[in-house]
């Protein structure tokens, strides 16, 4: 995996998704100048994911989609956007959840913890199972994380029952999506080229 973290980009995509972590590295300095620790630590925390996909070889356009889809999680969570766009937190859980999901596949496959992708003969209804129990766990964590940060460290974090329950059907829909398309996202990755 660290070889291929280390490989130097082949072609547009992967600049192009080498180009979004550089744009995660330049979030958190801006939000360190602009905002407080909190946002700081999210960014740093989205940067770590942002090397996932980079470390597992993915796809270069899974690569990216998952990269824009935490960027876009977590500037929202910066910029307040949950709380000025209606519905939004519903769109970016449906997103995000789906390519964390799919990633989260992905890596448990590499690790043999789950059964090879669907050229190996594994059924599409079971990698779908699979990525939408892989999503929906994501989910409930990072609904935990949010009630701890409302409840631990600041009181402004949104936390209410129906939020959560749409937070998690929306991650489990998107999670089911990627599952269906794992055939395509799990394609062509760079560990293999």
């Amino acid at each position: 995996m660290i070889d291929t973290f280390l490989r130097p980009p082949r072609g547009f995509a992967e600049w192009f998704a080498d180009g979004v972590r550089a744009i995660g590295l330049l979030s958190i300095i801006t939000v360190a100048v602009g905002w407080g620790l909190v946002e700081v630590a999210v960014m740093a925390l989205v940067l770590l994911g942002l090397c996932v996909p980079r470390l597992l070889g993915v796809r270069p356009a899974l690569d990216i989609v998952f990269s824009v889809a935490l960027l876009v999680a977590a500037w929202s969570s910066v910029l307040d956007l949950y709380a000025k766009v209606p519905d939004w937190d519903v769109v970016v859980h449906f997103a995000t959840n789906g390519v964390i999901a799919a990633v989260a596949y992905i890596l448990f496959v590499r690790a043999g913890i789950a059964p090879g992708h669907l050229d190996s003969g594994v059924p599409v209804i079971s990698v779908i199972v699979l990525t939408t129990a892989f999503g929906l766990s994501g989910g409930v964590l990072w609904e935990i994380a949010e009630w701890a940060g409302h409840t631990f460290i600041d009181r402004s974090i949104y936390v209410e029952y129906n939020d959560t329950i749409g937070d998690l059907a929306a991650g489990g829909m998107g999670s089911i999506l990627a599952g269906g398309l794992m055939r395509f996202l799990a394609a062509d990755n760079r560990a293999v080229a």
